[in-house]
């Protein structure tokens, strides 16, 4: 069985420099993930598209990609940015409206 990586997202993005999502990301390619979010305070643009874009290659190799501990201020973020507030949702995981399409692949 295919070990689950799991991540706990930072309150807010490191704009300095690389939000350590993008190493968490790249290092557990091709396994299944988890991350947490109950600690982000803000979600900005920025995070929600690398989310949207994981979320969409793990979907497409058919491997788990959940966020938990999903908080409201979280899903205030969704909505602020135009998705559904359950987007992330085990029941709302599939293709939905803004899910990145077109948008370059982690590299």
């Amino acid at each position: 069985m295919t070990e689950l990586h799991s991540h706990v997202l930072d309150p807010g993005r490191n704009r300095n420099g690389e939000d350590p999502l993008v190493p968490f990301l790249l290092g557990a390619r091709h396994m299944p993930v988890s991350i947490s979010v109950q600690d982000v305070l803000r979600l900005d643009a920025h995070r929600l598209q690398i989310l949207l874009v994981a979320q969409k290659q793990w979907q497409q190799e058919g491997l788990a990609f959940r966020l938990t501990d999903i908080s409201e201020s979280f899903r205030g973020g969704l909505d602020r940015l135009g998705l559904p507030p359950t987007h992330f949702d085990d029941s709302g995981a599939g293709a939905g409206p803004g899910l990145a399409d077109g948008k370059e692949a982690l590299q």
